[in-house]
């Protein structure tokens, strides 16, 4: 497997750091593997004006299997345009339909709702990666401004097969997370689609909910959910929130594939938390999300061993007090990840 690294900005590197190890750790198992790290970030747009060159994207689409990104934004570049034409041009170019969101809290003292405990819940987000609001087509007057939500059958697909697969092998309920009573046409889309899957996965327990109202029953009952879908835009809030029950963005891992696999580079894998400038260089990011996006890359490598050693010495290590101060501990960004790994074995 060739693994194309990018730290990119921020705290991007820092925690891509405690990632490297793992690397070479899972190569001692007898994995083979071979990384190389890449510059696209800030300071290289800032030097040439090129964030990530046409040579260099279909390089990373056809000779590498998969990415481990770090985080990108930067101060120096306040209208954000070289983080957009990055991560934008990777997923929608890629066609990484699919932002896989697991939450699967570790401690009880990160899961901040009462009688609620970490083993109960287990909430995987499955959201549409290219499209929605998110595809940064609208237009802006002084007076008037228009952002464009694109959905598409084809992604809509992608991305609802994938969610209704996931819940079929773990015979748990999926919710589409939706709002066709006011947007009636592209989440109408969304309804269709959703209700045909139904009749094509008879065995799945289904059902479609308001966004809304997903969001109040995910506080007041998030046992009774097992795998939720949902376009980019709800998906994104709705996962962020989840990344509270583990605490806090973090520690939130996140993988992205393409589920029909047109390129060699399919995969992409980043914790959730973004570049963070104000932490950069403080030494105290919290490698976690990092660390178990590492693990998830293992699983979708079908390295089913080496992700559960990885995600086991997370877990140790955290129940232990090893953490960083937004976890309650006083370790630093390096100390962190040398404390997960020194319970690898």
């Amino acid at each position: 497997m060739r693994i194309a690294v990018i730290p990119g900005d921020g705290i991007g590197p820092e925690v891509v750091n405690e990632a490297l190890p793992l690397l070479g750790w899972a190569r001692e198992q007898g994995r083979e593997l071979e990384w190389e790290i890449l510059p696209h970030g800030a300071d290289l747009f800032l030097s040439t004006g090129e964030a990530l060159p046409d040579s260099d994207y279909l390089r990373i689409r056809d000779t590498f299997d998969a990415i481990l990104f770090g985080a990108v934004g930067d101060p120096r570049i306040p209208d954000h345009r070289h983080a957009e034409a990055i991560l934008l041009r990777l997923r929608q170019g890629l066609q990484l339909r699919v932002n896989f969101r697991p939450c699967r809290p570790m401690l009880e003292a990160h899961l901040p709702l009462k009688g609620v405990r970490p083993e109960d819940v287990w909430i995987e987000v499955f959201r549409e990666n290219t499209e929605g609001p998110y595809c940064l087509q609208g237009e802006r007057t002084e007076d008037r401004a228009v952002d464009l939500a694109i959905h598409t059958r084809e992604a809509v697909e992608g991305l609802l097969g994938a969610a209704f697969s996931r819940a079929k092998v773990r015979d748990c309920r999926i919710t589409l997370a939706h709002k066709a009573n006011v947007l009636k046409y592209g989440h109408g889309l969304w309804m269709d689609v959703f209700g045909a899957l139904r009749s094509a996965f008879p065995t799945v327990r289904a059902e479609a909910l308001h966004g809304d109202a997903l969001l109040c029953a995910l506080v007041q009952n998030p046992t009774s959910f097992g795998v939720i879908a949902a376009d980019n835009y709800l998906g994104d809030l709705i996962s962020d929130l989840l990344a509270a029950f583990q605490g806090g963005m973090g520690v939130a891992p996140s993988a992205s594939w393409a589920p029909h696999h047109p390129y060699r580079c399919a995969a992409l894998f980043e914790p959730v938390h973004g570049s963070a400038p104000g932490l950069a260089a403080t030494g105290t990011a919290n490698p976690t999300g990092m660390i178990l996006s590492t693990g998830l890359m293992f699983r979708y490598f079908g390295w089913e061993s080496e992700a559960e050693r990885l995600e086991r010495a997370v877990a140790h290590a955290l129940g232990a007090g090893e953490a960083t101060p937004d976890l309650g501990g006083t370790l630093g960004t390096a100390a962190m990840g040398q404390a997960v790994r020194s319970r690898l074995g």
